[in-house]
């Protein structure tokens, strides 16, 4: 087991329901299991910026994303300052650019010495060559769940947060992607 690089301690409210959180996961390939409703996308959320606790604290190799606390020692880095790729369930792409800009968007926005994964090692992994002169709205939904991994991990994030994104894809398929994901994980 690898050392701490994300520690979540922070409380979410709902009306429907209150999430608490106090975990550290270890370098790795890490999952995390639970029924429908029981927070596991508002964890994804809180840790992408794109949902805020109500308190607490969410920390990325011991860098605060979010800090709740005194006035003088508030944190709440914007989604794009976190250095976290989401893959969404649903494939969300930009529907006024090709597949190949899709990738591209996340890659650009990189700086040079971060960049780990060039964009045609990953069209190649995600079998995407085909595909990349189409636009979102062309796509199926396993095709658009490929096309949205291959944009998050083109930015080579710190860490990649998949919410059920391989759900469209058939098993052959599903287990091809998850396999170069655990050689792509080793080598970086």
């Amino acid at each position: 087991m690898g050392e701490a690089f994300l520690n979540l301690q922070f409380r979410k409210s709902y009306p429907e329901f209150t999430l608490e959180l106090d975990v550290s996961f270890s370098t790795g390939i890490t999952s995390i299991f639970g029924p429908s409703g029981s927070g596991k996308s508002t964890t994804l959320n809180c840790i992408s910026g794109i949902a805020k606790p109500d308190s607490g604290h969410v920390e990325l190799w011991n860098r605060p994303l979010f800090m709740s606390g005194s006035r003088f020692r508030r944190i709440n880095r914007p989604p794009e300052k976190r250095r976290v790729g989401y893959v969404f369930q649903e494939g969300l792409l930009f529907p006024h650019l090709r597949v190949r800009e899709n990738i591209l968007y996340g890659y650009n926005q990189t700086p040079k010495n971060r960049r780990h994964l060039r964009p045609d090692h990953v069209v190649e992994i995600l079998e995407l060559e085909p595909l990349l002169h189409r636009m979102p709205s062309t796509l199926s939904g396993g095709e658009r769940q490929r096309v949205a991994l291959a944009r998050a991990m083109a930015a080579s994030p710190e860490v990649l947060l998949l919410d059920e994104p391989l759900a469209s894809l058939d098993m052959q398929f599903k287990g091809r992607i998850l396999r170069h994901l655990k050689s792509i994980h080793h080598d970086t």
